[in-house]
């Protein structure tokens, strides 16, 4: 069986027969007066078995604006509304109608239940669409650090070749082949929460900038001018990595 044929078996065939069984056994059941509270009866079990094949359908569906958490949260939120919603409807038909306890009580607690459940289904959606708001911008901040945490590394590479091409000398530390490789291990170890800042994300963006100027300079130089162009790079990275420091 093909999982469309499954699909339409659990989200259609099946809620549909099981409202038509619902209400055929109510009508099998029917007293010989129809009152209120029959109809009143079938409407709302038919609505609690909407709430609860609705649920298990979106358990089946994916969705970018609804998150695991959260249809975790108001499944569990809808199984205690059938549940204290079914168990009322049966308290009042089975027992309180022999104490001739008004229509109307049924009907306002019925009610009171809905709304409640209503308002914490509300209340988690608020609080799920925060998440994932939250979601949505630490994601775009991690792209935008790995962006520019590659665009460092394409930097190291291209002053790497810089020096190897015009013999530019480089006492190593630990793997870094050029002083632009400290520069770049720096950012990488930068975390999201630098770009939540304005000035912290400008700074970065400056720093990433001028060193990319250094390199077209250093390109473009010769002689004592590639010697200065190399100490102006040590300087400033030396600077940068304090930048950096006070940014974290």
């Amino acid at each position: 069986m093909s999982q469309k044929t499954i699909n339409i078996f659990s989200e259609i065939v099946l809620p549909a027969l099981t409202t038509i069984l619902t209400i055929v056994l109510f009508f099998m059941f029917k007293p010989e007066e129809t009152t209120g509270l029959f109809w009143l009866n079938l409407i709302y079990t038919v609505l609690l078995e909407a709430i609860f094949f609705g649920y298990i359908i979106s358990l089946s569906h994916k969705s970018d604006t609804v998150s695991t958490p959260f249809k975790a949260v108001f499944g569990i939120y809808a199984l205690y509304y059938i549940i204290i919603g079914l168990v009322w409807m049966l308290l009042y038909s089975l027992l309180l109608t022999h104490f001739n306890v008004s229509l109307k009580i049924d009907i306002a607690v019925t009610i009171i239940i809905t709304l409640l459940w209503i308002i914490l289904s509300l209340i988690t959606a608020q609080s799920d669409s925060g998440y994932h708001a939250e979601m949505k911008n630490f994601n775009d901040a991690k792209k935008v650090l790995n962006f520019k945490i590659d665009k460092m590394q394409l930097l190291a590479s291209r002053y790497y070749r810089v020096c190897s091409e015009k013999g530019l000398a480089y006492e190593t530390e630990s793997n870094n082949r050029t002083v632009v490789d400290k520069l770049a291990t720096k950012i990488s170890g930068l975390t999201q929460n630098v770009l939540r800042n304005e000035i912290a994300s400008s700074q970065l963006n400056s720093i990433i900038d001028k060193c990319e100027s250094l390199i077209e300079e250093a390109e473009e130089a010769s002689g004592e001018k590639l010697q200065e162009t190399d100490k102006k790079m040590k300087r400033f990275v030396e600077n940068a990595i304090a930048e950096i420091n006070l940014l974290k």
